[in-house]
C-alpha cells in the first residue's frame, strides 16, 4: 500500500524525521509551508505546497489522493486534510487518512468555540477512514477519544527529534550552575515569571540563567532583566544551540501551555534534567513516567525545584543519567518506526 505524508513546515525536527524514517521506508512527502522558526542548513530539494498557486495545490492534493492508499497529515485544519477528506466523501476511491497531532485534549472556555470544535471534530473523528496518530500516550490520545474516534483507530506516533544530534559521551556539569531556557520570547512562554523566580531564589548564589530565543518580548525582557546572571543569547540553531545544551546544568520550560515541547526532547537527549510547568504535553511520556526531572504546579514550586537541583547534586546526576537512557534506548527513531509500521499494518 502506497503512503504519502504532509508535514506542516521544514523545521529541523520534521526534516530529520523525513530523512531518517520516511525516506528509508519509501514514503513520499511534502511540506505545507516553506518557512519555519526552527532553521535548518539541510539543502535537499523539498516540495512546498505554499510555492504553488491555489489551483495547483488542489490538483497536487487530489493527485496524491488518487495515487496513494494512505495519507498522513500533520493536523486537521489545513488544506491537504480538508481536500483529502472531501475527496473521500465524493470520490469512489477512499483512502485512509491518518491525522498526526500533538494537540492535547482541552475544552475551550468560549462556548461558541467549544460548540464549533465539537461539531467539526466529531464529524471527522467518527469517520471510519480517519485514524489518529497521537504524539503522546496521554492527553494527545484522549483528544481523539473524546470526540468520538474508536480506540482501535488511535495509534501512538511519538513526537521526535533527532536525538543523536544532542548526545554527549559523558555529561560534564559546568563549574557555575547554569539553567537553560530555549524557546520563543512571547507571553505564553512565561519567561518573565521564570526570570523573576530566578532572581528571587538565587540572589545570593553563583548561578546563571541563559535564555535562547527571540520574539515579541525580547527587547522588553533584555532591557529590564539583562545582567551578569540573566544572559540573553538571542536565537541559536544547530551546532551553536547544541553547544549551549552541553554546557548547561539543567533545562527549564516554564510555558503556561505547550501542545508538546520538542525542546524537552532536545534537552533530555543532551543529558539535561528538566524542570517543567504542569501543562506541557511532553511531561507524561518524557518526565513523569521516566524520572528525568520534575514537574511544578506553579512558579513558586518551580523555583523551589530549581534550588533543590542546585543543592542536591546526587539527584541532578540521577535525572541526567535517566534522561540519557530514555532518549538513547526508549523514545527514539527506532520506537517511532516500530509505531509507524504497526499502525500502517493495522490500518491495512
Amino acid at each position: 500500500m502506497k503512503t504519502f505524508a504532509y508535514f506542516v513546515e521544514p523545521a529541523l525536527y520534521s526534516i530529520d524525521l523525513s530523512v531518517n524514517i520516511y525516506d528509508k521506508m519509501n514514503i513520499g512527502y511534502c511540506f505545507i509551508k516553506d518557512n519555519t522558526y526552527s532553521k535548518s542548513s539541510f539543502n535537499k530539494n523539498l516540495v512546498y505546497l505554499s510555492s504553488f498557486s491555489f489551483f495547483s495545490r488542489i490538483l497536487f492534493i487530489l493527485k496524491q489522493h488518487k495515487l496513494n492508499d494512505n495519507l498522513i497529515i500533520n493536523g486537521y485544519n489545513n488544506l491537504p486534510f480538508i481536500i483529502s477528506f472531501l475527496a473521500n466523501l465524493f470520490f469512489l476511491k477512499k483512502v485512509n487518512i491518518a491525522i498526526e497531532s500533538d494537540t492535547q485534549y482541552q475544552i475551550p472556555k468560549n462556548y461558541l468555540k467549544r460548540f464549533v470544535k465539537y461539531l467539526y471534530l466529531s464529524i471527522i473523528f467518527r469517520n471510519k477512514k480517519i485514524f489518529g496518530f497521537a504524539g503522546g500516550s496521554n492527553s494527545h490520545m484522549l483528544l481523539f477519544k473524546k470526540y468520538g474516534m474508536n480506540t482501535d483507530r488511535i495509534f501512538l506516533m511519538p513526537l521526535m527529534v533527532n536525538n543523536s544530534r544532542f548526545f554527549t559521551k559523558k555529561k560534564v556539569f559546568p563549574k557555575t550552575f547554569t539553567f537553560l531556557y530555549v524557546g520563543r520570547l512571547i507571553k505564553r512562554k512565561n519567561v518573565e515569571s521564570l526570570i523573576n523566580v530566578f532572581n528571587k531564589k538565587f540572589s545570593e548564589h553563583k548561578v546563571v540563567l541563559k535564555i535562547i530565543g527571540s520574539g515579541r518580548e525580547e527587547s522588553f525582557l533584555r532591557n529590564k532583566y539583562s545582567s551578569s546572571k540573566v544572559i540573553f543569547l538571542g536565537p541559536l540553531f544547530e551546532n551553536e544551540l547544541i553547544k549551549e545544551y552541553h554546557s548547561a546544568s539543567c533545562f527549564v520550560i516554564p510555558s503556561l501551555f505547550e501542545p508538546w515541547g520538542l525542546v524537552v526532547n532536545e534537552a533530555l537527549s543532551a543529558s539535561l534534567p528538566v524542570i517543567s510547568l504542569e501543562n506541557i504535553g511532553a511531561n507524561f511520556d518524557l518526565i513523569k513516567s521516566k524520572n528525568t526531572g520534575e514537574i511544578a504546579s506553579d512558579m513558586n514550586t518551580f523555583g523551589d525545584i530549581m534550588v533543590k537541583l542546585l543543592i542536591d547534586k546526587k539527584i541532578l546526576i540521577e535525572y541526567s543519567n535517566n534522561a540519557k537512557y530514555t532518549m538513547q534506548n526508549i523514545w527514539n527513531y527506532n520506537y517511532y518506526q516500530t509505531c509507524l509500521i504497526k499502525a500502517l499494518k493495522e490500518i491495512r
